[in-house]
């Protein structure tokens, strides 16, 4: 399975009780305006990530952070967005950013993509450029080291056909057919995310693969939140930035896994404010290869 191919060149990363990490994915920030999905949750995106920073957190974003199937000129998402991507750079000034790419961003293997939009930004005011994400390399998956036990995090379209393949006819038909239909109300068969039937199957095989393996295996793409009881099996999904009531996330700390939701809530003298919720988990990752290595 392609899967294999992924992991074998998986960026390790080692990690114990220490480590602290925050895993976010599918924000597709966008160029603005109503066909940019990110800016209805930018800003409370923006208070977990600020939130996670002061914390001590790494960050690990897990592919399609930015819509450049929908988005023609890249730059765009850059000048939108800047005030998110300087608060990237605090984390990747401090060496606690690791950017995979997925579905809607595979362009950023081409490291020339890359420097022309994310290593530097125009700041207007100054009338120059400065250092963004400098020499930043994105990886297509990462392997968490968990002592003998290992964490697979990818973005999960390497299992969706239409969306690995065949990703330039996709990205196509995004741009130029299902972006301007959607707009009228017809989904996108080419989502993992709006299409059901597809979005189950992507999650059944990567289900499969995590449990053949017997690996833990992280990721985004279908939208849809997942974490399993301890010995159902090993696959878990962060969700995504851009549900209706507010973003998901997945959180490793304490050698423990969380699934976690931020969203806006009304507190005291009707202040709204944005609040963390635990989904589900706060199990241990030695507990869940424990159950599994018995079976």
């Amino acid at each position: 399975m392609k899967i294999d191919k992924v992991l074998a060149k998986a960026l390790e990363m080692p990690i114990d009780e220490n480590s602290k990490i925050v895993i976010m994915s599918d924000q597709h920030r966008g160029a603005g305006g109503n066909a940019d999905n990110f800016t209805k949750n930018q800003n409370i995106f923006e208070a977990a990530l600020r939130k996670y920073y002061l914390n001590g957190f790494t960050y690990i974003e897990l592919g399609d952070g930015d819509d450049m199937w929908e988005v023609i000129n890249y730059d765009e998402i850059i000048k939108e967005h800047l005030k998110t991507f300087k608060l990237l750079k605090k984390f990747y000034d401090d060496k606690r950013f690791f950017m995979i790419y997925g579905n809607h961003d595979m362009c950023k293997k081409n490291k020339e993509v890359l420097k022309k939009f994310f290593y530097f930004y125009q700041d207007v005011e100054q009338r120059k450029q400065k250092p963004l994400l400098n020499e930043l390399q994105v990886h297509e998956s990462i392997l968490l080291k968990y002592y003998q036990y290992d964490l697979l995090v990818l973005h999960g379209h390497q299992v969706d056909f239409l969306n690995s393949s065949l990703w330039r006819l996709s990205r196509f038909l995004v741009r130029y057919l299902w972006k301007p239909l959607e707009t009228i109300g017809l989904k996108d068969p080419t989502s993992a995310a709006k299409n059901y039937k597809g979005g189950k199957l992507t999650e059944k095989k990567l289900a499969a693969w995590s449990k053949k393996k017997n690996k833990i295996l992280i990721a985004g793409h279908t939208h849809r939140p997942v974490y399993p009881n301890v010995g159902e099996n090993l696959y878990f999904n962060d969700g995504t930035c851009i549900h209706p009531d507010g973003i998901t996330c997945i959180e490793i700390e304490n050698g423990k896994i969380t699934l976690v939701k931020w969203a806006l809530e009304l507190k005291g003298d009707n202040i709204l404010a944005v609040g963390r919720e635990v989904i589900a988990g706060g199990d241990s990752i030695l507990s869940f290869y424990q159950k599994v290595l018995k079976r």
